[in-house]
């Protein structure tokens, strides 16, 4: 926590000097059409290298994954190291429209997520600790957008299929209980293909996607507590075709609907996430930030779960509650050892 503070009054002092200039309208690129030759993102990443999996956050906190023994990122696009993930949020000042804010698309090699105004980026860590359970890889973004910081930190510990991803938001000027909504989303790409079935767990809330066998899942679990301290509950999940889940989270327009809380069954080119609407707690800056987050895992097993454990309900698809919920109720799944 001593370290979260020191980021803090940093993000505090930055902001009262920083003049940000917001980017005009992004250009949407074509799904799945690269661009003619190598080329350098602006952007900048750092890597956190492990096994099974590898990870690449960047300096707008975007996430492409690895995981050992696939071909390809389990981001769109899959084979570049800035993938479309990360931190959006919904956030209007008194008397001003709402933006929809998050990563810096157009500095990217390639996208198709909607463009959005950019975070500005305020400063990356260097990647710290061994891997180790006691003292896991972890490393901080943080960006900065009118009034408000936001600090992505991210921890692994070596050979778990799980890595996680925490926000720390801070209203850096206003001591009042100003509200907004906050989603981490991503293109998945489960298991070398852009296409999935989708998945949801009503016991923990995770929600994400499985490749066509059914035998690799990608999918977010919302962190309920994080190094002894109480974590908000997303209010809001969804799965989906990626274009919806773009869609839902908005654009340089403004704001979209939001998540559904509905999964799509069926085969489709697969994207998922998790929505917070929060409220600071309205106290004096510093002191006035929320903290929240999500583990983003992978499920590796060497058969399918029984499909009879998957049921449509009206717009979503839920598991059977009969203690057959979620990861812990995959009892035919037998887990490859690392």
């Amino acid at each position: 926590m001593f370290e979260r503070r020191i980021l803090r009054g940093l993000m505090l002092a930055m902001s009262l000097a920083l003049l940000v200039s917001m980017l005009p309208a992004l250009a949407l690129a074509d799904k799945g059409n690269p661009p003619s030759g190598p080329s350098v993102s602006s952007v900048g990443h750092k890597t956190i290298t492990g096994d099974p999996l590898t990870i690449h956050v960047a300096a707008d906190t975007s996430i492409q994954v690895f995981y050992a023994g696939k071909t390809d990122g389990q981001v769109d696009p899959p084979n570049y190291n800035e993938a479309d993930s990360g931190g959006f949020m919904w956030w209007g000042q008194p008397g001003l429209p709402a933006l929809v804010l998050g990563p810096d698309w157009a500095n990217h090699d390639l996208s198709s997520a909607n463009p959005v105004t950019p975070w500005a980026p305020i400063s990356q860590s260097a990647v710290t600790g061994s891997g180790t359970a006691a003292d896991p890889w972890q490393m901080t973004t943080s960006v900065w957008a009118p009034a408000v910081g936001v600090t992505q930190w991210i921890r692994y510990v070596n050979g778990d299929d799980c890595f996680r991803v925490m926000y720390t938001v801070d209203n850096l000027q206003s001591p009042f209980p100003d509200s907004f909504t906050f989603f981490h989303a991503a293109d998945l790409w489960p298991d070398d293909s852009t296409k999935g079935f989708g998945y949801y767990d009503a016991a923990t809330g995770s929600v994400g996607a499985w490749n066509q066998d059914m035998t690799f899942l990608e999918y977010f679990v919302p962190v309920l507590t994080d190094l002894g301290f109480a974590m908000p509950s997303p209010s809001h999940h969804q799965e989906a075709g990626y274009q919806l889940i773009w869609n839902n989270i908005g654009d340089m327009t403004g704001p979209g609907p939001g998540f559904s809380d509905t999964v799509v069954p069926s085969w489709k080119d697969t994207g998922a996430g998790l929505q917070w609407d929060l409220t600071f707690p309205g106290v004096d800056p510093p002191g006035n930030f929320i903290e929240f987050g999500t583990d983003w895992c992978f499920l590796e097993a060497e058969e399918p779960p029984p499909p009879e454990e998957f049921v449509p309900e009206p717009g979503s698809v839920m598991l059977l509650a009969s203690g057959l919920m979620g990861l812990a109720g995959y009892a035919g799944l037998r887990m490859r050892k690392r």
